[in-house]
């Protein structure tokens, strides 16, 4: 795949949304018999050798899938060129043929972190499978095995491999420590790798303290200055750690209306950018290169304590229940946005918002920590953002309502101009409609048109025409697009426009050592560090104050967290 075919919009490379994919075999395409025999009759089995091809419904776009079976196997799957992400959609796809190839059946369970990239692939071989006659048993689940119990030992235990995890990981093995990363995904990663992977940071030491007072004022300083001020001073060393194991920037890039371009954008050095795996892949290749242990598809339930001091985890995968004993745990299990329950309880603000990120963010590590007596702190923020529809199956058609000069209200009522994703966020739940429009004019067209190709929005010469056509009173729409920057080029468009999310708020309380806080005295619970979106609460309030703070913050309190596990676990 050619990574600069995914331009701006990998900015939501691959969330996990849950609708319907699909297949079909290509409309001149008839399955080949096998070379050797191509009248070949069908078997007693009823499948019949040779090769089937199918076009894929992709999360990127289509792409032609080649299925060889013999009278009774599966013998080889051949892909086509796909647009999903390598690092993402590639990976998941190779995981799933060798799991479909190992099993004999396209009933395998999805790949976790890409289910709408293999949800497509399973049913396009079972398309395959039935051009070839094949038998139930080629395409149902495979017998499960029987669960087995296993202990494992090691001194730092990460729960969680995205950003904050793998700086935790790799800084405990710098440390000297034995590290263990669990990824309940079946892919590395987190929100990180499906994110623009950009990174805030200080630009010198000087700029430390405007960049505390910037987050304390977006904070209406609800925030812990404290620990925003570690954060900000080390930022600095956080993008020259990144700078050694390789990773590539676009430097100090303006974000928002912060008033200092300190934002980084990961790289490639093909030059495509707002990619989070350009920064997730160094990570990776630098723990495996210290020598941790890094295990996917493994879910931590349970905090293991002795006399009040945490001492590991237990945890499950599709067929093992695992013991971790470790002198120290970290816990980098991102957010819950994607639980709906949590968010009614603990984010109400975002209740019914479809989430963005990563689809495995549901809270287990915040609710591991709460088991334990963590104290928490909890201010009904949302890291917010703006999708056409939840339905929509490419990031590229989402974008639409990503970028929108300015928004309004269904009847054309000013809302908020686009040049800060959070506030867009904060004004339209003011409001608290469900659904706004972004406003472009023909300068617009290209972000505009993939939604209004599927039905999400208007397009007309005139704002009138524009007006008549939604529904909106010409006067307020006429109003909004005076307050546009020249956006006075037909055609004219209005995209529909959705409160979303990208990350919650709340979480996990730590202190400048990213030890987690007990809820009975405020004191460090023995052996429990925390980093990352399920220990965020301090540095925000209402609203997230820019791109890259997130990613920034879990690298930042990551690096602490590994740092001063290792040292716990060492007797140090």
């Amino acid at each position: 795949m050619k990574r600069n075919q995914l331009k701006i919009y990998s900015l939501l490379l691959c969330f996990a949304l849950l609708f319907t994919v699909g297949c079909s075999q290509p409309a001149s395409q008839e399955p080949s018999a096998p070379a050797e025999d191509p009248a070949a009759e069908v078997p007693e089995s009823g499948m019949t050798a040779g090769t089937y091809e199918t076009v894929c419904r992709g999360f990127y776009g289509d792409f032609d899938i080649a299925v060889t079976v013999s009278d009774s196997e599966i013998l080889d799957i051949e892909l086509g060129e796909y647009q999903e992400t390598e690092a993402v959609g590639g990976v998941a796809l190779r995981l799933m043929k060798d799991n479909i190839l190992a099993a004999n059946t396209a009933g395998v369970d999805l790949i976790s972190g890409a289910t709408v990239t293999t949800a497509a692939f399973r049913a396009a071989v079972i398309d395959s499978l039935r051009q070839a006659n094949a038998p139930e048993a080629l395409t149902a689940a495979p017998e499960q095995p029987a669960m087995q119990e296993l202990a494992v030992e090691t001194d730092v235990l990460v729960i969680g491999a995205g950003a904050a995890g793998f700086a935790a990981a790799i800084s405990a093995a710098e440390n000297g420590a034995d590290v263990t990363l669990i990824e309940k995904q079946d892919i590395v990663g987190g929100s990180t790798i499906i994110s623009a992977g950009i990174v805030y940071a200080a630009l010198d030491e000087s700029d430390v303290a405007p960049m505390v007072d910037y987050y304390m004022e977006r904070a209406e300083q609800h925030a812990d200055r404290e620990l925003l001020t570690f954060y900000a001073e080390n930022s600095i060393d956080t993008i020259a750690f990144l700078d050694s194991i390789g990773v590539h920037w676009m430097m100090n890039v303006p974000a928002g209306t912060a008033p200092q371009p300190r934002a980084h954008f990961s790289m490639y050095e093909d030059g495509t950018f707002m990619i989070g795996s350009a920064l997730i892949e160094p990570l990776e290749e630098e723990a495996r290169r210290l020598g941790v242990t890094i295990l996917t598809g493994i879910k931590a339930t349970e905090l293991l304590m002795e006399e009040g001091v945490v001492k590991g985890a237990r945890a499950v995968s599709k067929d093992t229940n695992y013991t971790f004993s470790s002198e120290a745990v970290v816990m980098a299990t991102g957010g819950f946005d994607a639980s709906e329950t949590l968010k009614e309880q603990y984010m109400p603000v975002a209740a019914g918002d479809f989430p963005l990120s990563n689809k495995g963010n549901v809270g287990e590590g915040l609710l591991m920590g709460m088991d334990v007596g963590a104290a928490t702190d909890f201010k009904n923020g949302a890291i917010g953002f703006q999708i056409v529809h939840g339905s929509l199956p490419n990031s590229g058609y989402n974008a639409s309502a990503m970028f929108a000069p300015l928004y309004v209200q269904t009847d054309g009522t000013f809302v908020a101009p686009g040049k800060d994703y959070p506030i867009n966020y904060t004004n339209m739940k003011k409001v608290g409609d469900d659904l706004f429009y972004g406003l472009y004019d023909a300068t617009g067209a290209d972000s505009a048109q993939p939604a209004i190709d599927r039905g999400y929005g208007y397009q007309a010469d005139t704002v009138e025409a524009l007006a008549e056509a939604a529904g909106m009173d010409a006067a307020k729409l006429q109003a909004a697009f005076n307050q546009g920057d020249d956006l006075v080029n037909a055609p004219f468009y209005a995209v529909e426009a959705r409160p979303s999310t990208i990350g919650s708020m709340g979480g996990l309380l730590i202190n400048t050592r990213a030890e987690v806080l007990a809820e009975a005295d405020n004191q460090p619970i023995p052996g429990l560090y925390a980093a990352g979106e399920v220990a965020n609460s301090a540095f925000y309030y209402q609203e997230y104050p820019s791109s890259g703070s997130s990613i920034s913050i879990g690298l930042t309190y990551g690096r602490e967290a590994g740092k001063n596990a290792a040292a716990w676990a060492l007797g140090e």
